[in-house]
This record gives structure tokens, C-alpha cells and sequence, in this order.
């Protein structure tokens, strides 16, 4: 047995003899801890939608982990919705709390030396927490989504989140039969527990963790309440016990290789933008070369094959009944490295070999996609030398080039307010900064002046560029993680009201219509406000954290945030 509880003597032996007795107190005896031990990551909590079911899934891992000779361990990390703090301060915590998750797994399973790990989340940033923390760790480990919601239902057809928030943040102030629409819709967009059932960064990160091999085949777009969730979940914990004494650890799983196929998958699902910052972190755990530019790259070459909203109007169920995961790396096979491995054994190319899709509806092929060219472009020029991201299936045709005044603003909220107010016209390109790592701190997502513009009808005549993020959701033409941020220095710094903005997505330019000299000058003169906070994580992380290129994740042991 090469599993680190035995291979180093830890429970065996006078020495062990403290160990024993904490184990025994919680209830475990020798039979139990003389067989492999495996953490079991819960992130359940009665204020998150999409992880409010996940007790159930962990006692079916549990029981999969005690069937295949295993001892579990159920732990709990934190796990929040960013959608409870949308138009406040407090979302600038939803990308920094990655940084939290991965440090609690990465302490808990070291300090009570487990040998395993089964990571389960649903939302947004949690789940790269999850796996960032798994990889710390160094041991096998293995990934359960909890899965999307049902979608609602309401006037006699489907309804998602995004909806929700367009006509709250469109029309701020409805009438009393518009307020009792709205509450209607309110009382029936989230049916039920899961992750919001449209390609937002939740469905986004479930959907590339199984496409980066750490999650069984097929378990990711099961939805929430199915019962085949269930048998996932008991699938899972035997899994998780035969990769701990095969030594399978995530290193030997996650590889360039894999990596380029989340990417190219990313790219073909036309995912959140999220998913950049995410999966270049994964690389940088892993010491493994990946940047923006293999995005660029490959963004020239890979078409999108999903209609899940908002590039399409399906819905993640939906993409689950077409054939999930396995179908979408079906479709794509000619694209990927069909030898990437996965936590089950098999290799990508064994998953896929009969995998295709069950409704072209949803998910189409590479000979028919859904449009020629990648859901993600990666832009540079003056105004982000380092780079830029944005989602062009949200992005009408006939603004793929655009040149316009620039609108600034320091806040999500100034220039939602600008939009209400009616100061913004069309053609104008709002800039929003400060909203970075560094200068929120922590990359907020520009979702209230997104989502305004959708309901007030503006999205397809507005740009709008931020050194933030944007939420998964996020419909329209928006420009997001410009790197430099402004709050290091970066040329969106200095950005004047009525600056002429060129963007040309079709050759991957971003530019501020001034000359060199003007910028350099502007920088001179420029100096960094005054810190939005002076302690606690927000604090740390704008120490700490690396511009959004890099992944935007907090590394200590780097002097220049920009190395």
C-alpha cells in the first residue's frame, strides 16, 4: 500500500498512539484507520442555492467510500452566492474567497493527514477553491459537481437567473402590475437546489472539471435532483479509494494536455470568462506553462458547438440530455489530445469513443457549429497591454469593430446610475476601473451596468470595458480583466472622459486613440488612490494577488505582482 497514512507508519505503533486516541474519541476504531482515510469536502450551507443539497450527495460518497474499504471523513469548507451581493461592496469577496477554500482543504487534509480527497461544489468560484486546495495537497482526489437547478417556469415557458436580474436592474422602479410580474418571476426562477441552469461560471468550471479529468465521466450536468446524482455520488467514493492506493494523484491527471482540452472546450461552450482566471491558476498551482496566449491561440481555430444561454436559449439540463461532457468532447475529439487521462482510469479518447450529440439542437459539431470561431477572444493593445477577455457570442455582429467616446467611472454603481440617468447614449464605450484584483480589491463583476443595459435595451449599442470581471451571466458587449489594472498603473488608469476607444475583435485589438506620448505623460502624472481597505483577507489578497492574466490569484512569493 502506497498511501500516506501507511507508507509513513502514522497510525501504527506506540508512536501513533495520540492519533488513535483522537480518532477513536470521534468515534473510528482500528478496523477504520487501518484502511485508507479520505477527506470528503463539503461545501453545504442553508445561504447557497447550489450547494444546499450537497449533505445528501456526501452521504452517498460516504457509503461508496465504506463499500470499496475506505474510511471517510466529512469536512466543511465555506461557500457563498454572489448573487446575495450583487450591488454591494461585499461582491469584491466572491473572487477572493478561492484563495480561502483552497488554504482551508490545503490545512485540513495535511493536519489530519488524510490519504484522499472527494472535493464537492457547485458555484462559481468554489469549485476552483475545491480543486486549487486538492492539488495543494498532493494527494488523489477526485471532483463531484452538485449540478445545475431545474429551470423555472413561468407564463407557460422556461426561465433562468439572467432574467431575474435584467428586469431588476433595467427597470429599478416598476409600476404595481410590474412589481407583481416581477414578483411572480421572483417566486419562480430557482425551482429547486443546483447551480443556475445556463452557462454561467457554476455550469462553466462543473463542465471543465470533468473535461480536465476530475470527475467521472458524465456525473457534471446531471442535474441536482436526479436521482443519477445519487449514484454518482456513491460511484465517486469508490473511485476515490482505488485511486488512493493506485497513488493517482491530480498531478499525474491535470497536464498541459488536459489543460489545453479545458481550454478548447472552454472555448467551444462559448463559457464564462471566469474560466480563464480559474484555469491558468490551475496551471500555476501545477507549475505548468499557460498563459493568455494559448487562449488567443486557440480561440482562432475552435468553434462554439453549445446553444445554452446566453448564446443560445437552451438550458444546461438541456446540454445534459443532449449527452453532457462526454458528447461535448466527442464532438470536439479531432480538437483535444485524445490520451489526456481522467479520474476513472480511461483516457479521453476511450470516454468519447461513442459519445456524440443526442440533440443538435443544443449541441452541435464541428462541421455545423453554431458559429465558426471561439465564444472567448482575448484582446491587447494600448489600453491592455498585458491582455484582455471578452465572450463574442454576446456580441452582436455589426459591433464586433467599434470606435466611441469613452464614458468613466470608478464604480459598478456610478455607472449603473449613468445608465439609469439616461447619460449614456449609444455608441458610447463605458470604462469602469478600479474593479481589479488589486483595486477592488478583489475583481468584482460589473453586473448591475450589464444588466441595465439589457433591460433598457442599450446592450447592443454600449460597450463597456472594466479592469473587473463580469459575471457568467452577462449578456451584451463587454470587455473585461484589462491587465494591466488600473490600480498598479495600468493604461486604463488614465483614460479621460471623450477618449476615442478602437476595438476591433476580429484582430484582437483594444486601443486607446491616444498617442504614446500623451499615455506616458498622463502616467507621469498619475499616482494610486488610496488603499479601499487596510485589513482583514481583502488586505491580504491586494497584497498579494497577481493581475488577472496571471490568474489573479494571491502568491506570496512574488515581489512584482506583474512577474
Amino acid at each position: 500500500m502506497s498511501y500516506r497514512s501507511k507508507l509513513q507508519n502514522l497510525f501504527s505503533g506506540d508512536n501513533a498512539a495520540h492519533r488513535r486516541a483522537i480518532y477513536k474519541g470521534c468515534g473510528y476504531d482500528d478496523i477504520d484507520l487501518a484502511k485508507p482515510l479520505i477527506g470528503v469536502v463539503n461545501t453545504c450551507n442553508d445561504a447557497a442555492l447550489g450547494h444546499l443539497h450537497l449533505d445528501k450527495l456526501a452521504e452517498h460518497v460516504k457509503a461508496g467510500i465504506w463499500q470499496a474499504g475506505g474510511t471517510p471523513f466529512e469536512f466543511r469548507t465555506i461557500a457563498t452566492c454572489g448573487e446575495i451581493s450583487i450591488g454591494t461592496p461585499h461582491l469584491r469577496y466572491e473572487l477572493v474567497i478561492r484563495d480561502v477554500i483552497a488554504s482551508s482543504i490545503e490545512i485540513m487534509a495535511n493536519v489530519e493527514l488524510f490519504d484522499g480527497l472527494v472535493v464537492l461544489a457547485s458555484c462559481d468560484s468554489i469549485i476552483p477553491g475545491v480543486i486549487i486546495g486538492a492539488i495543494r495537497t498532493g494527494l488523489p482526489s477526485i471532483f463531484l459537481s452538485g449540478g445545475p437547478q431545474l429551470p423555472g417556469r413561468f407564463e407557460g415557458r422556461q426561465v433562468v437567473m439572467s432574467e431575474l436580474g435584467q428586469d431588476v436592474f433595467g427597470a429599478p422602479h416598476p409600476g404595481e402590475s410590474t412589481r407583481a410580474r416581477l414578483r411572480a418571476l421572483e417566486d419562480s426562477v430557482c425551482p429547486g437546489p443546483g447551480a443556475c441552469s445556463l452557462m454561467g461560471t457554476a455550469n462553466t468550471m462543473q463542465i471543465l472539471a470533468e473535461a480536465i479529468g476530475l470527475a467521472l465521466p458524465g456525473s457534471s450536468t446531471v442535474p441536482a435532483v436526479y436521482s443519477e446524482k445519487l449514484r454518482f455520488a456513491k460511484q465517486t467514493g469508490r473511485r476515490i479509494v482505488e485511486m488512493v492506493k493506485e497513488n493517482l494523484n491530480l498531478s499525474r491527471i491535470i497536464t498541459k494536455e488536459s489543460l489545453l482540452n479545458g481550454v478548447i472546450v472552454e472555448l467551444a461552450i462559448a463559457g464564462s470568462t471566469n474560466a480563464v482566471l480559474h484555469l491558468i491558476s490551475f496551471a500555476r498551482e501545477l507549475e505548468i506553462d499557460l498563459s493568455l496566449d494559448d487562449f488567443d491561440h486557440l480561440s482562432r481555430s475552435v468553434p462554439v458547438i453549445s446553444r445554452v444561454i446566453p448564446t443560445g436559449n437552451a438550458t444546461v439540463v438541456d446540454l445534459h440530455n443532449a449527452g453532457g461532457v462526454p458528447a461535448i468532447m466527442g464532438e470536439l475529439l479531432p480538437l483535444l489530445d485524445g490520451n489526456a487521462g481522467n479520474v476513472s482510469g480511461m483516457t479521453v479518447a476511450e470516454i468519447t469513443a461513442n459519445a456524440r450529440s443526442k440533440d443538435t439542437a443544443v449541441l452541435t459539431s464541428i462541421q455545423d457549429p453554431v458559429l465558426p470561431s471561439a465564444g472567448i477572444a482575448v484582446l491587447k493593445g494600448t489600453l491592455a497591454p498585458d491582455g484582455a477577455i471578452c465572450r463574442t457570442t454576446t456580441i452582436p455582429d455589426e459591433r464586433m469593430k467599434h470606435r466611441g467616446p469613452a464614458k468613466v467611472f470608478h464604480s459598478d454603481e456610478a455607472a449603473y446610475q449613468a445608465v439609469l440617468s439616461g447619460r449614456i447614449k449609444a455608441g458610447d464605450v463605458i470604462v469602469i476601473r478600479y474593479e481589479g484584483p488589486v483595486g477592488a480589491p478583489g475583481m468584482r463583476e460589473m453586473m448591475m451596468t450589464t444588466d441595465a443595459l439589457v433591460g433598457s435595451g442599450k446592450a447592443k449599442d454600449v460597450f463597456v470595458i472594466t479592469d473587473g470581471r463580469f459575471s457568467g451571466f452577462t449578456e451584451g458587449s463587454s470587455i473585461g480583466h484589462v491587465t494591466p489594472e488600473a490600480a498598479v498603473g495600468g493604461p486604463i488608469a488614465v483614460v479621460e472622459e471623450g477618449d476615442l476607444i478602437k476595438i476591433d475583435i476580429p484582430q484582437r485589438a483594444l486601443d486607446l486613440e491616444v498617442s504614446e506620448g500623451e499615455i506616458s505623460r498622463r502616467l507621469e502624472e498619475w499616482s494610486p488612490p488610496a488603499a479601499k481597505v487596510d485589513r482583514g483577507i481583502l488586505a491580504v489578497y491586494a497584497k498579494n494577488a497577481l493581475q488577472a492574466d496571471k490568474g489573479a490569484m494571491m502568491d506570496d512569493r512574488l515581489k512584482n505582482r506583474e512577474s
